[in-house]
């Protein structure tokens, strides 16, 4: 799968529509893209801007779109605290001049040789999608209004009188109830199959999201990310469980030379309704060190070992299999030297040799040595609106230096510092 366009409007901090395109024209190949028929697909688009800015909104309309693609929603929630809560599939921007208006998402994506187009409105305060359209190469598969499903006239043939009256759920995407192997649908009538696009469910293992909204719910430590790979490590068969491990503890070691392997072992009831992350049973989570008379609790570990931990397995994965990353802040724990290796990972082509895609966000203008200018994004919020525009845009040619233009402000998105001296100073 490659991603080739999003476009929101009224979404988070975005306010009036946002698109951004990742191709470019062009038949020759250049480091860092995947060449289809006339164009080039980039595989590696990074965001950059001040603190608050909006780039973790622009890589969340990325999450955003996938989830409401394949995910059934639930009515409501239970939060940690008991309370029960509306489920929003999508913030809505909160200005004044946008209450009243739709959600909009969109995305272009390829899937082999197919090229598809995704859309649709939510309203409600981003509780209840209205509208809906599917595109395959061009032509529409289905669309929606409210609950009402149109098919293409082929298909509403084969169909018949079963095609009016299937009806789409109000907090759930179409496509969704489409994909899932246990809805009406997909028991009575195998409807995806027999429209053509049974591909899209390979779509739920081929992104992972490396963000605060995904994963980092409680803080920026990682515990998330440790315990989904502690779950996914217990529940995955021997040959399996070995493997991920591996991985996991190659990479530590170079990381800490005296790092020897992790120790991860359930302890307790081991019936499978009972999972780690609800506190049902208890998990043995320590690092084994060469020269330490004792393990060391996971949370003992550095910032940037945890991360490792966390992520690493997921990201090799995406690089083998051809998925997608999407990675919130890679200069969060990272040096800035390993921050750029691991992105540079997707730009090798004897690594990268499916075509693995990468979006990510960084505040280390050293990264745009990684990329081309116009795989590079400046993020900008002013006035309570989000603009999103590339390096290229500018007049700032491939050779020059990226990283200085950036740092004297030309291209915006760097924050204002003589300010906040001023009112640290008046403060103080």
């Amino acid at each position: 799968m490659l991603i080739t366009r999003v476009k929101a409007t009224n979404f988070y901090g975005v306010k009036d529509p946002v698109e951004i395109s990742f191709t470019e024209g062009g038949e020759k190949e250049k480091v860092g893209y995947f060449n289809r028929d006339k164009e080039r697909i980039s595989l590696i688009s990074g965001f950059y801007g001040a603190n608050a800015s909006g780039k973790s909104t622009v890589l969340n309309i990325i999450d955003t779109v996938i989830r409401v693609m394949l995910a059934k929603q639930q009515d409501f929630m239970i939060a940690p605290n008991g309370i029960k809560q509306d489920i929003v599939l999508a913030l809505p921007n909160y200005h004044t001049s946008m209450q009243s208006k739709p959600i909009v998402l969109e995305v272009d994506f390829i899937i082999g040789d197919d090229k598809y187009s995704y859309s649709f409105s939510i309203v409600n305060e981003g509780k209840e999608i209205s509208q809906e359209v599917l595109y395959k190469n061009k032509n529409k598969i289905f669309s929606r209004e409210d609950h009402k499903i149109t098919f293409e006239a082929d298909t509403k043939k084969k169909l018949a009188i079963l095609a009016e009256n299937i009806v789409a759920p109000k907090k759930s995407s179409f496509l969704s109830v489409l994909l899932d192997d246990s809805s009406d649908i997909s028991v009575f009538v195998n409807l995806k199959e027999e429209i053509g696009i049974s591909d899209l469910k390979q779509i739920n293992n081929q992104v992972c999201f490396i963000t605060d909204k995904r994963t980092v719910q409680m803080g920026q430590n990682n515990i998330n990310g440790l315990m989904a790979f502690a779950i996914n490590y217990l529940n995955s068969d021997t040959k399996t469980a070995g493997e991920k491990i591996d991985v996991v503890n190659s990479v530590v070691k170079y990381f800490e030379p005296s790092f020897d392997k992790l120790n991860i072992e359930k302890i307790g009831d081991n019936s499978p309704n009972n999972n780690p992350m609800n506190g049902s049973i208890s998990i043995k989570y320590e690092a084994i060190y060469k020269d330490f008379y004792k393990e060391l609790g996971i949370m003992e570990l550095s910032a940037g070992t945890r991360e490792l931990i966390s992520y690493i397995s997921d990201i090799l994965r995406m690089i083998k299999i051809g998925g997608i990353v999407v990675y919130d802040e890679t200069s969060k724990f990272y040096h800035p030297d390993m921050e750029i290796a691991i992105l540079n990972l997707f730009k090798d082509k004897d690594i990268n040799k499916n075509n693995a895609q990468l979006f990510f966000s960084s505040h280390n203008h050293e990264t745009f040595d990684v990329l081309h200018n116009d795989q590079a994004h400046i993020v900008e919020k002013k006035d309570s609106v989000i603009t999103v525009s590339k390096v290229s845009d500018y007049d700032v040619k491939e050779r020059d230096n990226v990283k200085r233009v950036y740092r004297l402000g030309s291209l915006g998105g760097v924050p204002d510092t003589i300010d906040f001296n001023r009112i640290i100073n008046n403060l103080l």
